[in-house]
């Protein structure tokens, strides 16, 4: 859709009544308005307004010159413009950088050819749902999936991959997505949001994994919205040898006991969305049922936890 800009320098000051009057333009479809810092221009800044509607520039004068008589037009530097359609979804998608997250790489459809020959690749465009790989709390969880495979590799506890798995509070379903390229189970994501569920499906198609109804014991990803384990076909899918959360802190105390009884015996807890000064409370709720800490991911001030249980 085509847009108009006009712009104009003004004196800080009558920055409340020049926006007064470019609302007055059009009633019926208010501007999105913008003040920049002009350098070494005091206290003058540039005010940008942009319209749905070609906006009536001649009024505009008017109505400035009715209100303030001794205004200068000349040195407004009033002008209306055109601005451009443009992609913004495409233009937001190419400020995303590729995200390497060994053994994981994640990029948008911009950065296809950049994809490396030794890395587990997964195609995640922005969009509306939490988790692109940028944030440092989602980036700790892809480190800490990549060790726990690993770890499957080697046996743990006497099996090669894990029988069941869970991305609760799934966003863009990202983790899911890691977890099912590394083991042919039934990988269940889950979240409040069906905004989230349903981009947690297009980017499992978009990626060439099966989208599964949940108990089917079939290889591919399972989605479904849940508020925690409310709903009782999650925990039925369970008890889940890993489960990964990716939240916050509080909800992450407050669902401690839900997490860890929907855990099965020897399971393993990746838990994010935490601050290295929230990293104690979480792990004492963790303790008090029976979880202790195997390893922390710290990216920045934000901390991603593995736990098990206390042998």
């Amino acid at each position: 859709m085509t847009s108009w800009k006009i712009n104009l320098k003004v004196d800080q000051n009558l920055i409340p009544l020049m926006e007064e009057i470019l609302y007055g333009l059009d009633p019926e479809a208010f501007p999105t308005l913008s003040d920049f810092e002009i350098s070494g221009g005091g206290t003058i800044r540039l005010l940008e307004a942009f319209f749905t509607h070609k906006p009536d520039l001649p009024m505009l004068r008017q109505r400035l010159l009715a209100i303030l008589p001794d205004f200068d037009m000349t040195k407004a530097d009033l002008g209306l413009s055109v601005v451009a359609e443009r992609d913004w979804v495409s233009e937001s998608q190419k400020l995303l950088k590729p995200v390497d997250a060994k053994p994981f790489f994640i990029y948008g459809s911009h950065d296809s050819d950049k994809i490396p020959h030794d890395r587990i690749s997964l195609l995640v465009e922005a969009g509306q749902a939490f988790g692109t790989g940028q944030h440092e709390t989602t980036h700790g969880c892809l480190l800490a999936i990549g060790e726990l495979s690993q770890e499957f590799k080697q046996e743990l506890k006497g099996a090669n991959r894990p029988k069941t798995a869970l991305d609760l509070g799934c966003g863009s379903g990202l983790l899911a997505l890691a977890m099912s390229r590394l083991w042919p189970i039934t990988i269940v994501a889950s979240d409040i949001d069906p905004i989230a569920v349903q981009t947690t499906i297009q980017n499992a198609e978009a990626n060439q994994i099966a989208v599964v109804s949940l108990g089917s014991g079939k290889a591919g990803l399972a989605a479904l919205t849940s508020d925690g384990f409310q709903d009782t076909d999650l925990g039925t899918a369970g008890p889940y040898d890993v489960i990964v959360a990716n939240i916050l802190a509080k909800p992450l105390q407050e669902m401690a006991p839900d997490i860890t009884a929907n855990l099965s015996m020897g399971g393993s807890l990746i838990l994010s969305g935490l601050l290295g000064t929230q990293e104690a409370a979480v792990c004492a709720a963790y303790a008090n049922e029976g979880m202790e800490l195997i390893r922390r991911y710290v990216r920045g001030e934000w901390h991603s936890l593995m736990l098990r249980q206390k042998q």
